[in-house]
């Protein structure tokens, strides 16, 4: 069957709706918290209420989403797809230490930019970084285990079903393949503001991947992979009574030239990856493909 007689709820499903949910989910979740506090006395500290705040809204916001594909008779089987056969994980997993290098090779390079064309908004911010409690500096086992559940299991579930699964495949569909993944890696990025550049690169390759194997779990996959190396790092032992992060990211502007060499290293794989990768101007969205491969199977 052609792939054009197939319903495409992406003609249909805008993007302006899921902005519309997350501002309106905003609102219930502050409205909920301030009853708590005011009502019952309780009160969690900034990082456990950011966190709490963020898997609330995100897995809310998919939910919704995924309520609304009753309305456009969608399934959101041809979404998510099929675990691919036989795919060469191991072959695909150096993608995860590459693009963590990168990330943290463009943090350095754009945070030592950043000192020089804004060096009072820079000594502010690092005033904030030693204020803010982290993972380093906290003692609390239940902040940590939350912070991990956030990162390594909440974000790459609801961040991919939205930002590939949803968000690439309505652009897509508007605009054509190319301009549906580099307008949705770039969204991803900003949304990103503490590593837009490198977190824009990441979703191009989570993006591809989605493309290439029409199963958001492969993207699900190395996204949780390369959280879970980010965060672990964060967990190694450490001297607390002496962590400074203010101390630690101004360190960061003092050796820029390692964010440099990183960046030569890491950025050529990542770019040969997407090259040889990148879809060609007529490949279907994974949507499609897989509710064609639903079909002829039947």
């Amino acid at each position: 069957m052609s792939l054009q007689n197939i319903n495409n709820p992406f003609k249909s499903l805008k993007f302006r709706h899921l902005v519309m949910r997350f501002l309106i989910s905003s609102l219930l979740i502050g409205f909920v918290v301030y009853f708590l506090e005011a009502s019952f006395g309780f009160k969690l500290n900034q990082q456990d209420s950011l966190i709490v705040v963020y898997i609330i809204q995100f897995v809310l916001v998919c939910l919704w989403t995924i309520k609304d594909f009753g309305r456009l008779k969608a399934k959101i089987k041809y979404v998510i797809g099929d675990v691919p056969q036989n795919y060469n994980w191991l072959g695909s997993a150096w993608l995860v230490p590459v693009a963590i290098i990168f990330s943290l090779s463009a943090f350095i390079v754009l945070f030592y930019l950043l000192s020089l064309l804004a060096p009072n908004f820079v000594e502010q911010l690092l005033k904030n970084v030693a204020d803010t409690p982290t993972v380093e500096n906290s003692n609390s086992f239940a902040s940590n285990l939350l912070t991990t559940i956030a990162f390594c299991f909440v974000a790459p579930i609801t961040e991919e079903f939205l930002f590939r699964g949803i968000i690439l495949q309505r652009w897509a569909t508007k605009w054509g393949i190319s301009a549906g993944l580099l307008s949705s890696s770039l969204l991803f990025g900003f949304l990103h503001p503490q590593n837009p550049i490198g977190l824009s690169l990441l979703g191009i390759v989570l993006g591809i991947l989605y493309i290439k194997t029409r199963s958001l779990v492969v993207p699900i996959v190395f996204h949780a992979l390369n959280n879970i190396l980010a965060v672990s790092t964060q967990l190694l032992p450490n001297d607390s009574s002496s962590y400074k992060p203010e101390e630690s990211l101004q360190s960061l502007i003092s050796y820029w030239w390692i964010g440099l060499l990183l960046m030569a290293i890491s950025l050529p794989f990542l770019l040969r990856f997407i090259w040889k990768n990148w879809p060609s101007k007529n490949t279907a969205i994974p949507y499609l493909n897989n509710a064609n491969k639903r079909r002829v199977k039947n």
